[in-house]
């Protein structure tokens, strides 16, 4: 069986314009721009590039605890 070639997500660190082999021209925004790490624009100026690194919270998620959703028996909420 083949081996699946591993890609990574990349976020641009800098805004620059650059030419898709193709003759397209093509803007890359500081911050915005997501590409994988074999797209050309990624090759050519990866000094321009870094991993994106995804972290998720859960709603009502605060220090380390989750949010009651009601009242326990007895307890007002509310302000």
């Amino acid at each position: 069986m083949a081996k699946a070639t591993e890609r990574t997500l990349m976020i641009a660190t800098a805004s620059f314009w650059a030419m898709h082999p193709d003759g397209t021209p093509y803007v890359v925004q500081d911050g915005r721009t997501l590409l994988w790490s074999d797209h050309p624009a990624v090759g050519e100026n990866p000094h321009y590039f870094k991993p994106v690194i995804a972290t998720y919270e859960t709603p009502g998620h605060v220090e380390g605890r989750i949010e009651q959703a009601t009242a326990a028996p007895g307890e007002k909420r509310g302000a």
